[in-house]
């Protein structure tokens, strides 16, 4: 009797160990990560010029832009029915003596999956008349999303704005 209620506590706390998403809300600090944050010399208009014109430069559409904030997307085909977007979020402040910069990155990886929709109407007490129909669309569908953290990735988009900033006039 012993030997099962053991296992049967062994399987709970496996089973509980399993169970569910984490919760990564819960282990957010709000501490300042250098990764995310560069310090420039300059006004933060000419910092967000200088972060536009290094992400155009390398392929990436931005599709939102206004005085301070900066949205950057690109594509990558993995393979015939699958892509991965690279999107940085970029944001230009003032502060004494210069502007800093705050970046965030994520990777999002989408498969392409074929939906069917089919709908039929039909007659039943008029006639034996049933329409069938059906069609089929290829649809995208996230299948993994991430903040980049790699520090190198950060720092690379950093000497871009650098090489930019250092070309203005």
């Amino acid at each position: 009797m012993a030997r099962w209620t053991l296992w049967l506590l062994i399987l709970s706390q496996l089973l509980a160990s399993c169970g569910g998403p984490r919760n990564y809300a819960a282990n957010e600090a709000f501490q300042s990560d250098p990764r995310h944050q560069r310090n420039f010399q300059g006004p933060a208009s000419s910092l967000c010029d200088a972060a536009r014109r290094a992400l155009l430069s390398d392929g990436y559409v931005v599709t939102r832009r206004d005085d301070r904030s900066i949205l950057g997307g690109k594509e990558f085909q993995i393979e015939e029915k699958r892509h991965a977007i690279l999107h940085l979020y970029v944001n230009c402040e003032q502060r004494a003596g210069g502007s800093v910069l705050f970046v965030t990155a994520t990777e999002e990886h989408f498969d392409v999956k074929t939906i069917r929709n089919t709908s039929s109407i039909g007659f039943p007490l008029l006639a034996p008349i049933y329409s069938r129909t059906t069609n089929e669309a290829d649809q995208p569908v996230k299948i993994q999303g991430e903040t980049i953290t790699e520090p190198d990735f950060y720092d690379r988009f950093y000497r871009a704005v650098q090489r930019e900033l250092s070309s203005l006039p």
